[in-house]
């Protein structure tokens, strides 16, 4: 008879070792205890740590502490980026899975599970055969048994997994295990979180710091070229200075710069056709002497530079290129790169200057060409002045030494008397200040020269007759001491252009006249005029200020019909007249014509004096565009003129002439006014302040000190705000280093007044105007805009300048937009504005009216 189940338990219970079961207790309490000290350790880890590599590690070692996790990884998983990384992940049997993966190639995984769900999952086999289950996983990597696997949740968003992988049946997962797994997770994100920002922070410090560290190198770099600038031109003007010292000093700044271990320079005879090399310094030469002594000219790469007499900048490969060609010698091995810019003046090359790099990691660039290309006109400069000096010297010492030996064979009452003659006839045939020939001498000499060509026609001459374009700037603002001074370095100049037989005068003034006697072509004669026009062009320093001159120059040939110098000398002064009124700084030979457009000149001029008296010139107005959404932005005010004599006359038939006669600032004040007042009528009737009119000023109004108070007392009479004006000017006005131009730029900037440069790209167009002036705005000139889509030049040069002026924070205004395709490659070019007869031709006040509301309501249709 079978007993009752309860009674046969309990009988059995009784009969239990108490041994047995005080040692189970223990092993219950152990391991207890093991799990508390592991979990705390885990706890501690979180706060502790570091390092997060080492953090996983460790955490792995906790683990498998409590249980067994030979295989195991932890995953964190990028949202944004869609993607896995296995930032910890160790498996004795499937390796392949490591750094970062794509989140699409887990699909189906039981990682991908957990992620999705971002519940924890113990994946048994009994688990994954069940039928609702069996297509619930894919198979992603090698198989295993059991799959223990819980999310890393951060603000209720899972950042990751953390998984254990069995592959043998003695090693099965249970509830326990997922709990534990659960915990230890969430410490993980804990110092995850704390980690990851850390480091984050970390790496902004650092970025931010070698930003820094680089601003800094830049900003020293920076100082360093402009001190060293600096340097070279004070070394330029010291005439004290021993001219190989002076070589030696230009090689020592320039080494600072870049890498100048190579350098020398060859001075050039072009009369001998031989290179003299004056000063050098090279690394890999074993006998200076030997290697760089005096040559004729031959096929070499310093000869490049003058037959060029340009720039050139070779590697080692192009010049390797230029010797299998033919065209120079073989190289030096050894030279990786290869720098010569030519000693250019008055366009005769005096010489070259080189560079040369034997280090592969020293290759010349633009930015060294650019430097080299300053420091050669400081060396020419000195260069040039020293053989000047040679010159005087030579010719004084042999001067005195003809005197010496034509006055010891006299006696001293005579060589005193004929002394005193001398200064006699040459105080009365001379002039005072310049101690050229005067006008009297220079009539004397003319009729002359008129009398031999009626006898000898083959013993023809010119009369050149010059005045120089800005001789009355320079008295004042210098005062007549410094124009005097002025004067002679010019007579002393001019005296040097032409030959012995030549005669210079001075008739008075800033007039003088040349006599250029047996000429044998015209062109002789054409080329001493170029000659003196591009010595004139050059600036002078006049109380350490650059200040150009310029002047104009009329040529007379010599012909039968003249008899009189008087007849000859006014003809070749009508000629000169010419050559101001064709825009100055330029020649013109004589022909009959030019008396009456002399004389249509003059009637000219009164003409338009009586215009400024009864104010006729008008305003015309040209719409300068936004690029991006049409909107009409602006107009330039250009001078027309409404002439009850010559009917409407458009700028080109008036304002050279005006320009010349310095009427152009009355005229550029009265068209600045009534633009203003058109403006104001505009801004009243369409109840917006958005608009503004750009003006153009002649280069002369800056030199004026009240020119802001008088743009001031015109905004003030018109009620217009300063913001709504701005002021055009071209390179002109900035070609002098002038305080007073600089001066009342900053007074327009401190109003509110932009400034435009007018016609950029097309002058000097200085990188130093752009630095010293506040200039707020680049006009791009129109030559390089019209049907700029058939120009690749024209193309690069437009966004050189557009990417200039954005590094400048300046904008840049389009001039010239001829069509449609030039606008859109513009655009394209992030140039912001543009303005041309695409858009519209200047119109008058009440057309340019009409099309600013048309153009608003076609920007507000198409927004």
């Amino acid at each position: 008879m079978t007993g009752h189940p309860s009674l046969n338990q309990a009988s059995t219970e009784k009969h239990v070792n108490p041994e047995q079961q005080s040692l189970s207790l223990q092993q219950q309490f152990d391991k207890l205890q093991q799990r508390h000290t592991a979990l705390f350790k885990l706890n501690q880890l979180s706060h502790d740590c570091e390092e997060l590599s080492i953090f996983y590690r460790q955490v792995h070692q906790v683990i498998a502490s409590l249980m067994t996790a030979t295989n195991f990884y932890i995953v964190l998983y990028d949202q944004t980026l869609s993607t896995l990384e296995f930032v910890y992940h160790l498996d004795e049997k499937d390796e392949s899975v490591q750094g970062v993966q794509p989140y699409v190639k887990f699909k189906g995984s039981k990682t991908h599970h957990v992620i999705e769900t971002g519940q924890p999952l113990l994946a048994t086999p009994e688990l994954i055969g069940q039928p609702a289950n069996a297509n619930m996983f894919a198979d992603v990597g090698v198989a295993g048994v059991d799959w223990l696997g819980v999310p890393l949740i951060h603000q209720d968003e899972v950042i990751g997994v953390m998984a254990l992988q069995s592959y043998s049946e003695t090693t099965r997962y249970q509830q326990q295990d997922l709990e534990l797994l659960t915990f230890a997770a969430q410490h993980i994100v804990v110092a995850l979180t704390r980690l990851q920002d850390r480091e984050r922070l970390q790496s902004a410090v650092n970025n931010r710091t070698r930003e820094l560290m680089q601003q800094i190198r830049q900003k020293e770099k920076s100082e360093l070229l402009q001190e060293s600038i600096f340097r070279i031109s004070q070394l330029s003007n010291d005439a004290s200075l021993d001219i190989n010292e002076f070589y030696g000093q230009v090689h020592s700044i320039v080494g600072k710069l870049i890498d100048a271990s190579n350098f020398f320079i060859a001075k050039y005879d072009d009369e001998n056709k031989v290179l003299d090399f004056v000063y050098v310094y090279d690394q890999k030469s074993q006998n200076l002497t030997k290697d760089y002594q005096s040559r004729k000219l031959s096929n070499k790469y310093t000869e490049l530079v003058i037959e060029r007499g340009e720039t050139v900048l070779l590697s080692q490969a192009q010049m390797q290129a230029l010797f299998e060609q033919g065209d120079r010698s073989k190289p030096n091995a050894e030279t990786v790169s290869w720098l010569g810019v030519p000693l250019i003046t008055s366009g005769q090359t005096l010489g070259v200057m080189v560079i040369q790099s034997y280090k592969k990691h020293t290759q010349y660039n633009q930015q060294d060409v650019e430097l080299l290309n300053f420091v050669s006109q400081q060396v020419t400069t000195v260069i040039k002045r020293r053989d000047a000096a040679d010159y005087e010297r030579q010719t004084h010492e042999l001067l005195e030494q003809q005197v010496k030996l034509r006055t010891l064979a006299l006696e001293e009452e005579i060589k005193q008397r004929k002394q005193a003659e001398q200064l006699l006839t040459h105080t009365a045939s001379h002039d005072s200040l310049t101690g050229l020939p005067n006008r009297a001498v220079f009539i004397d000499l003319l009729n002359h020269a008129i009398a031999c060509f009626k006898r000898r026609p083959e013993r023809r001459f010119a009369v050149l007759f010059l005045d120089l374009d800005r001789f009355k700037m320079v008295n004042d603002r210098f005062g007549h001491h410094t124009g005097d001074l002025l004067l002679k370095i010019i007579a002393k100049k001019l005296g040097m252009v032409v030959r012995e037989m030549d005669t210079v005068a001075r008739l008075g003034g800033d007039e003088f006249v040349l006599l250029i006697e047996e000429i044998k072509s015209d062109d002789e004669v054409l080329a001493v005029a170029q000659r003196i026009t591009d010595l004139l062009a050059k600036p002078f320093t006049l109380q350490e200020q650059p200040v150009f001159i310029g002047t104009s120059i009329g040529i007379l040939f010599s012909d039968t019909k003249y008899d009189c110098a008087n007849i000859m000398l006014r003809d070749a002064d009508t000629a000169m007249y010419y050559a101001k009124e064709m825009g100055k700084g330029r020649y013109e030979v004589f022909d009959a014509s030019m008396h009456s457009k002399i004389q249509d000149a003059l009637s000219m001029e009164a003409d338009i004096r009586s215009a400024i008296d009864r104010k006729q010139f008008l305003p015309f107005f040209q719409p300068i565009h936004h690029l991006t959404s049409g909107r009409v932005v602006g107009f330039e005010a250009l001078a027309r003129w409404q002439s009850d004599k010559h009917g409407f006359v458009f700028p080109d038939n008036f304002i050279p002439l005006a320009e010349e006669t310095n009427l152009v600032i009355a005229i550029d004040l009265q068209i600045m006014e009534l633009a203003c007042l058109q403006l104001k009528h505009w801004l009243t009737n369409s109840q917006t302040d958005n608009l503004y009119v750009s003006c153009n000023l002649f280069g002369d109004h800056f030199f004026s000190t009240s020119l802001p108070d008088d743009i001031l007392k015109i905004l003030n009479r018109v009620g217009l705000s300063p913001k709504q004006l701005r002021i055009e000017l071209t390179e002109g006005a900035l070609l002098e280093d002038n305080e007073v131009v600089l001066a009342n730029m900053y007074a327009f900037k401190q109003l509110g007044i932009k400034i435009l440069l007018d016609d950029f790209g097309t002058g000097y167009s200085s990188l130093s105007y752009l630095h010293k002036f506040p200039i707020d705005v680049l006009k791009i000139d129109r030559s390089f805009i019209s049907n700029v889509e058939k120009h690749v030049n024209h193309r690069a040069i437009i966004k050189t300048i557009i990417d200039l002026a954005t590094n400048l924070k300046m904008e840049t205004v389009g001039e010239g937009i001829e069509n449609l395709t030039d606008a859109q490659l513009l655009q394209q070019m992030d140039c912001l504005y543009g303005q041309g007869y695409y858009f519209a031709k200047p119109m008058s006040g009440p057309d340019a009216g009409d099309y600013l509301a048309s153009n608003r309501l076609r920007v507000n249709d198409s927004g």
